[in-house]
């Protein structure tokens, strides 16, 4: 079996944390209204949008910005909260040490040897 390792900078790491964190808290969202009744097409009338967009938003496959975020939340009518502090970091939460591969050799690759071997 092959293994392969990634090195993610602490950069592209809080990027990701953070598109993950407001993907999860729209969708959450969206699903409450969902369960109230709300649906695409509603959604997409609020905005003054397509289904279409609103659906490929919500999925994923359309890049949101801070204005169509704000928008949806309009038209979810929820409150947007915002905060920038100091990272919590303890033991135990799975954080990668600071790495980089600048100034390193290239990485070699290491694959199992065939049976004729």
């Amino acid at each position: 079996m092959t293994f392969f390792r990634f090195d993610i900078g602490a950069r592209s790491r809080t990027a990701g944390r953070l598109m993950g964190r407001v993907r999860r808290e729209l969708l959450r969202a969206v699903t409450e209204e969902k369960q109230a009744g709300l649906t695409q097409q509603e959604l997409a009338r609020r905005l003054q949008s397509g289904r279409s967009n609103v659906n490929r938003q919500l999925s994923g496959e359309a890049e949101i910005t801070l204005r169509s975020l704000a928008d949806l939340a309009w038209a979810l009518d929820r409150e947007i909260t915002f905060e920038l502090r100091r990272p919590d970091q303890a033991a135990g939460q799975n954080i990668a040490p600071q790495t980089s591969t600048i100034g390193h050799k290239p990485i070699r690759i290491i694959a199992p040897k065939s049976p004729e071997e």
